[in-house]
């Protein structure tokens, strides 16, 4: 018989993203605020992950550009447990202080800086890892946001998880007005877009790189 895994539903998901705490209820949603203080909406993250849970696909290194308090990084290390975490910050965000505290659990490497200095992407570049996933949530301004994929898309592996926060902010510019450019690249293969029907639609954009 066919090996059978069970993974949990994207109900059991987005409530444990619930309970582990929101960044602001009126922009995230979310049962308090605290926690980890995730800036993701429970309902667009929980059927993104259980997408990619779903592939069977083993995530060994995780790329982070933009980071705040660390929550996308605990709840990814929650469920796919990658031995690599590298993450990008410039600590410009408040609630950059309690990342120590979230992550301190979490193995990781942090560079605090501009993801957009060429001397950061060097520093990713030198530790000559092929990343199994990349979420971008860093600049939301439609030049900042391109660069950051630019720059950090080379470092992802051929069909590797490429994963765009807040598709639908800015339109018809910034991050949305990059998603949709995205949509017709030929470098990335489009999965899905998972919209909020609950709380703030920030959206999040899934792909796989083309090789």
């Amino acid at each position: 018989m066919e090996d059978f895994k069970e993974y949990p539903t994207v109900e059991e998901i987005e409530q444990a993203i619930l309970d582990l705490g929101s960044d602001h209820l009126p922009t995230f949603g979310g049962i308090f605020e605290g926690g980890i203080n995730s800036q993701q909406v429970a309902d667009e993250l929980a059927p993104c992950i259980l997408t990619i849970l779903e592939s069977g696909e083993k995530i060994n290194s995780y790329l982070e550009i933009g980071s705040a308090s660390g929550g996308s990084c605990f709840i990814i290390n929650h469920y796919f447990n990658p031995g690599v975490n590298v993450l990008v910050d410039n600590n410009i965000h408040p609630k950059a202080v309690l990342r120590p505290v979230v992550l301190k659990d979490i193995a990781r490497r942090e560079l605090i800086g501009s993801s957009h200095d060429n001397s950061i992407c060097e520093k990713i570049r030198e530790m000559k890892t092929t990343f199994d996933m990349l979420l971008i949530d860093g600049d939301h301004l439609y030049e900042g946001c391109r660069q950051d994929v630019e720059m950090y898309g080379p470092l992802l592996k051929e069909n590797g998880w490429f994963i765009l926060h807040d598709t639908q902010i800015g339109q018809p510019f910034g991050t949305n007005k990059l998603f949709n450019e995205l949509l017709v690249d030929s470098r990335w293969k489009f999965v899905k877009e998972y919209v909020s029907e609950k709380y703030s639609k920030c959206g999040i954009g899934l792909f796989r790189k083309v090789g």
